[in-house]
């Protein structure tokens, strides 16, 4: 066996961090945005920006967004746009580098979610996030969620991989809902959507769309332990009626939601649903559908 490199640590490091005056690299917190993180979000706009500057205009994809989000999101009048590249660079390097994280991952959100995102936009700004430790992570390509660690985030992309297929288009419309309200602090609504993914895969195994009810046909079929079904009514614990879902976290006028909660619910909600998914394709229960083309989200 290879002896271990005595240097391993310290090359990944900068010199400050090795000699112990700079700290060390750690994952920044949801909300959270260090001054790499901002210069880094920067560059990625700059670059891109720059690719459609045309004689002192943006034009391209990026007139296209800019022009979108200056009317429907900054509800500012149509006549008013200016494309000038000197006026847009300064408008948007002020945004990230001065900006709160609402304004900054909601504009980066609406860029990733425009017809006319850039190529490659969405997976550079994720590996950019992952580079600069950030609290959040681009999922399905059009959603900006936080993640508590990285096994979270391959349980949710595994839950969008799974709702892919047509008869669940509305559980994975759900987690994407989740994600967002969840970036933008919205834990009520966002643990609501997430219990609607659940609902709604519920509903395609049982036309009821109660929990129990889709849990017992898959009980018939498949291997579904009497503990583990009890185990998932308990932390679920909601039941549906024609007004929709109820749950204890949503009701309970006592009960302070927070961001704990609502990342726990939308982790345990995707993971839940990957399951039903998979015992149901194991008993034959889903018939495998899958769209004809790729559906692009309108800009939000």
């Amino acid at each position: 066996m290879p002896h271990d490199d005595p240097y391993a640590d310290r090359r990944r490091l900068t010199f400050e961090q090795a000699e112990g005056v700079e700290p060390l690299p750690a994952q920044l917190m949801p909300k959270e945005l260090s001054q790499e993180l901002r210069a880094l979000l920067w560059a990625l706009v700059y670059d891109y920006l720059q690719h459609d500057l045309r004689l002192g205009d943006v034009q391209g994809s990026w007139r296209s967004i800019l022009y979108a989000y200056h009317v429907t999101r900054e509800h500012l009048p149509a006549d008013e746009f200016i494309d000038d590249f000197q006026y847009l660079k300064n408008k948007l390097k002020v945004m990230l580098m001065q900006g709160d994280y609402i304004r900054i991952f909601g504009f980066l959100q609406y860029v990733i979610r425009h017809e006319s995102q850039p190529y490659s936009f969405d997976g550079d700004l994720d590996l950019l996030l992952k580079k600069g430790m950030a609290g959040y992570r681009v999922l399905d390509g059009k959603t900006i969620i936080p993640i508590a660690s990285d096994a979270e985030l391959t349980t949710l992309k595994r839950a969008f991989a799974d709702l892919a297929i047509s008869e669940f288009r509305g559980a994975r419309s759900h987690l994407q809902t989740a994600g967002s309200e969840l970036t933008a602090g919205n834990y009520t609504s966002s643990i609501r959507e997430s219990i609607h993914a659940v609902e709604s895969v519920a509903r395609t195994l049982a036309p009821s769309g109660k929990l129990s009810e889709a849990l017992a046909k898959l009980e018939k079929s498949a291997a579904i332990h009497g503990s583990l079904k009890s185990g998932f009514l308990s932390i679920y614990g909601y039941t549906s009626n024609e007004q929709g879902i109820r749950h204890p976290l949503l009701e309970d006028s006592q009960a302070r939601v927070d961001e704990a909660d609502a990342l726990f619910m939308i982790g345990a909600c995707a993971a839940f649903v990957s399951y039903m998914i998979h015992k149901a394709r194991l008993a034959g229960l889903l018939k495998m559908r899958w769209p004809a083309q790729k559906e692009i989200p309108r800009a939000g």
